[in-house]
């Protein structure tokens, strides 16, 4: 009878053994020099988990193909993983997408890093100038390409992207799109009458965005930022829309209809041309001006995308980005009170407010200096990705109930 028993007890456990086995993943991929366009042998390639500050899984080592295998133990596809290689001081990465099979194959391009300067153009600029109260904010918006031959990515402790700014302007802020577009927030240094970003710029597009403030209270902004790189085409939006512009540069081209700016054009920049522009007027001011300033942020980017060209995408992106958190923000509390008629999702309110939080938290940590910017992209990429973790766990008709009062108040 006791054997008996044992005997049920070892069937059952093998029937469920496989249930409580956690999926096993497959990622592998190879690594290829972009500038001689040979494969990278014995390259060391990180498999990151963006979980608790950026969890290292696995490395592994390319063959003399340049092809890598990540060992499938604790590989789970159901979550998201970054493969990194770090080639020549600049890192390179990718996410890892797995097919319904569990598998992801991933290719990474490196390149030669150089500190000679490649030939730099800005291919498309975008400049966004806000007078409100005592204040004029001005947001610039660069699509930089490095066009080096052979491609080479461009490396320098003196700077790769520099700038000076209009007198007056205080401290700048700046970011450049990462992976995934994702806002990477850039240290700014300052040396010899000019400011600079010592990101390394990659073969092809990068994306730039400084912004800063200027004093209005005389009502008046001379604006006249300047770049040591030719521009083929610049676009500026003022708002409100009854401030005054006179520029020797750019040329009225009527109002934006999605965000009621007035708009100015200008086209074919030689290297260090002034964006040149005096803007004049009454600012907006009160509740107006906070209403204004919000809805012009969410509306820049479907207007640009049927009428600038496409590598602008990933600029306007980084205002969207931003816009759409400040959207979270207002539209959480609604969120909050379907989540409280739920009882089921009680958890998952509880759960979703405090990855929001962190957010806030961890962005205000960093705009202050108490939190590195290695540190500071890669948690908040796992913030997000335990954020979208969490939303998925919702009912389906409270994210439609969301998607419909997010899309029809835009």
């Amino acid at each position: 009878m006791r054997g008996g028993r044992i005997f049920l007890a070892s069937v059952l456990l093998l029937v469920s053994l496989p249930a409580v086995l956690p999926a096993r993943g497959s990622i592998q991929g190879e690594v290829a020099n972009g500038t001689t366009g040979k494969p990278v042998a014995n390259q060391a390639v990180h498999l990151l988990l963006p979980r608790g500050g950026m969890q290292q899984v696995a490395t592994a080592t390319t063959d003399a193909s340049g092809r890598f295998v990540f060992p499938p133990a604790n590989i789970d596809p159901s979550s998201f993983y970054l493969v990194q290689v770090a080639y020549q001081g600049v890192d390179y990465n990718a996410p890892a997408q797995f097919d319904p099979q569990g598998t992801a194959t991933i290719s990474i391009t490196v390149y030669d890093a150089s500190s000679s300067a490649p030939p730099l153009r800005i291919q498309s600029a975008r400049v966004l100038v806000r007078a409100e109260g005592d204040k004029a904010r001005v947001q610039e918006m660069f699509a930089v390409r490095n066009s080096s031959d052979p491609p080479r990515s461009y490396v320098s402790p003196e700077g790769t992207f520099r700038f000076r700014l209009s007198p007056g302007a205080a401290e700048p802020n700046a970011a450049v799109a990462g992976l995934m577009n994702m806002p990477l927030p850039q240290p700014v240094s300052q040396g010899k009458g000019e400011y600079f970003l010592q990101y390394p710029l990659k073969p092809g597009l990068t994306i730039v965005m400084v912004a800063y403030e200027v004093d209005y209270r005389s009502n008046h902004l001379a604006l006249g930022d300047s770049y040591p790189y030719p521009i083929d085409g610049a676009e500026l939006l003022v708002s409100p829309p009854s401030l005054t512009v006179d520029s020797p540069l750019f040329h009225a081209a009527g109002a934006d209809a999605e965000t009621g700016s007035q708009k100015y054009v200008a086209s074919g920049l030689k290297t260090g041309r002034k964006l040149e522009a005096r803007v004049s007027g009454e600012a907006a001011r009160g509740e107006a001006a906070e209403s204004g300033q919000g809805n012009e942020q969410v509306k820049v980017l479907p207007n640009s995308i049927t009428r600038l060209d496409v590598p602008l995408l990933a600029c306007f992106l980084l205002v969207l980005m931003w816009a759409l958190g400040v959207r979270l923000a207002k539209e959480w509390p609604r969120l909050k009170e379907l989540l409280k008629g739920n009882p089921a999702q009680k958890e998952l309110e509880a759960e979703v407010d405090g990855l929001f939080n962190s957010l806030a938290d961890l962005d205000e940590l960093f705009a202050v200096g108490k939190v590195a910017e290695k540190h500071y992209w890669k948690e908040r990429l796992d913030l997000k990705a335990r954020l979208m973790a969490s939303l998925k766990k919702a009912s389906p008709s409270l994210l439609e109930s969301y998607a419909i009062r997010h899309t029809s108040s835009r």
